[in-house]
């Protein structure tokens, strides 16, 4: 996902849009990062109640069984699988759907920024349970992003979601 943001962000420098900090790139008061850090715990705990929910209804192949595997395959596959998952994965994702598609979406309000965005990138997260999750974390990151015209607190939401699940699934 980091490759769409860098072409997003190229595109932007050849429109002539010198200052990345139109795309959230800018400095944010250390609460709003601890804000972050508690926001991905929290949709940490709730993606299993929406999950708990959504397997009560739907009966689904798991989507996430190669992070599962990858995650148990030993300590080398672990620290890859977190680094590309829980580092690049979030950084890019965030830079391409808040700092680009939300920051296009804020003109028409912040619930199409906030909620557009979230629904752009529960789609692409495919048709399955994975689009309720995505949801509901972009949902929580573009608030923030939205809140602190910064991408750093929206970042840490999505590198504690991602990463308590990269080591929840090592632990299956």
């Amino acid at each position: 996902m980091a490759w769409p943001a860098a072409r997003a962000l190229l595109a932007a420098r050849i429109v002539r849009i010198r200052n990345f900090r139109a795309f959230g790139f800018c400095a944010v008061e250390q609460k709003w990062l601890a804000a972050g850090i508690g926001l991905g715990l929290l949709a940490f705990g709730l993606s299993f109640a929406i999950e708990g929910i959504y397997f009560m209804f739907v009966t689904e192949p798991n989507t996430r069984a190669d992070f599962q595997a990858a995650a148990t395959a030993g300590p080398v596959s672990l620290i890859v699988l977190v680094v590309t998952g829980a580092l690049f994965t979030p950084f890019g994702e965030e830079v391409l759907f808040r700092g680009v598609i939300a920051n296009a979406l804020n003109r028409y309000g912040p619930r199409a920024g906030i909620v557009g965005s979230a629904a752009i990138f529960g789609v692409v997260h495919g048709p399955s349970v994975i689009l309720l999750d995505a949801f509901m974390v972009g949902v929580l990151t573009g608030y923030l992003f939205r809140k602190t015209n910064s991408l750093w607190p929206a970042i840490v939401v999505h590198v504690i979601y991602n990463g308590a699940h990269l080591l929840y699934y090592a632990t299956l």
